[in-house]
């Protein structure tokens, strides 16, 4: 099942995709099952709570909306089903409780640091915790902070948490993961680098935006080691991969996250950058004005434009900042 958070214009929905329409599945029950109010169909969050029962009434609404067809209307002439080119689709959880991101290709950190993976990485994934209130979605413009010059996007997949959990065991994980989306872990470089030789963050480098989207595609569905993944720049393919390469599967990382810590529903857990994902291992930069693609086979394309440089006043920021790093990577 596709799952998408979107905008009709008014107010955000849930809906599932059906071909070229999404379902709206509040408005699905209330005229194909109005005996049955289940709120778990006006939320994503409330709808990976309510696990294999939501799984089983969203398919059954998706299946009824495309037996009647897109004449279905709710007693307020509202529609079922629309076409997702008029829809605005949103980040499937527009403020997810928590967001975490993982190093779980080592592949990546070889290829960026030119390295060999340090003794953790060989034991668990490593992580750090994202900014949670700087999330995008499609098509949203992703800004381009006024500290950095040296932008990055990273090509990654993750998962949201259906029900909440701690020290669930890598055997039992797949029952606490309600599916994956497409995951851009936007990155400013140059900060990055300068902020992280203190051995700490990162966070300026990082704090300023990540995108998540555009659907959800559920557990049930996945076929990792198939999973295929893509990133263009300007309709130009940069990166390819593949997600069942990563060195530790999203079980494990799930496992590892709860260690002697809760994990909530409606969190969601980046997996990582894949091998030869993003700009610096490849030598590349994006630029203002880029349009990045980021593509996951059942799940679409996560596409987003690069803003203009944030216009900042004279006095932001502290005057101990007084000139940016040196670019990553440049002599």
């Amino acid at each position: 099942m596709l799952l998408v958070t979107f905008s009709d214009g008014r107010e955000t929905r849930l809906g599932a995709v059906s071909g070229d329409f999404v379902v709206d599945l509040a408005r699905a029950n209330d005229v194909f099952e109005p005996t049955a109010v289940l709120p778990e169909m006006r939320s994503m969050t409330a709808f990976f709570e309510s696990g294999p029962r939501g799984l089983e009434a969203g398919r059954r609404l998706v299946d009824s909306a495309a037996a009647e067809g897109p004449e279905a209307n709710t007693r307020q002439l509202q529609p079922v089903t629309t076409r997702i080119a008029d829809v605005r689709l949103l980040s499937p959880v527009p403020r997810p409780r928590r967001v975490r991101d993982y190093l779980t290709h080592i592949d990546h950190y070889t290829g960026s640091f030119g390295r060999d993976a340090p003794p953790p990485l060989l034991q668990f994934p490593l992580s750090y915790n994202c900014n949670h209130e700087a999330i995008y979605g499609p098509e949203d413009t992703i800004p381009w902070p006024a500290y950095s010059d040296q932008l990055d996007f990273e090509l990654e997949l993750g998962f949201f948490v259906s029900k909440g959990g701690r020290n669930i065991s890598s055997k039992n994980a797949a029952s606490h993961i309600a599916g994956i989306s497409i995951f851009n872990d936007v990155s400013a470089r140059d900060i990055q680098v300068f902020e992280m030789g203190a051995q700490i963050g990162p966070a300026k480098g990082k704090n300023f935006a990540n995108v998540i989207g555009p659907a959800v595609l559920t557990f049930d569905e996945v076929n990792v080691d198939e999973l295929d993944v893509t990133a263009r720049v300007n309709g130009e393919v940069w990166a390819t991969g593949v997600a069942g390469a990563a060195s530790y599967s999203f079980e494990e990382v799930l496992a590892w996250s709860s260690y002697c810590e809760d994990v909530v529903p409606g969190e969601f857990i980046a997996t990582g950058t894949v091998g030869g994902g993003c700009g610096l291992e490849l030598g590349r930069w994006i630029n203002q004005g880029d349009t990045v693609e980021l593509e996951a086979e059942g799940i679409g394309v996560l596409r987003n434009r690069i803003g203009e440089r944030e216009i900042v006043p004279a006095d932001a920021g502290l005057p101990t900042y007084e000139l940016y790093p040196p670019r990553f990577g440049s002599a």
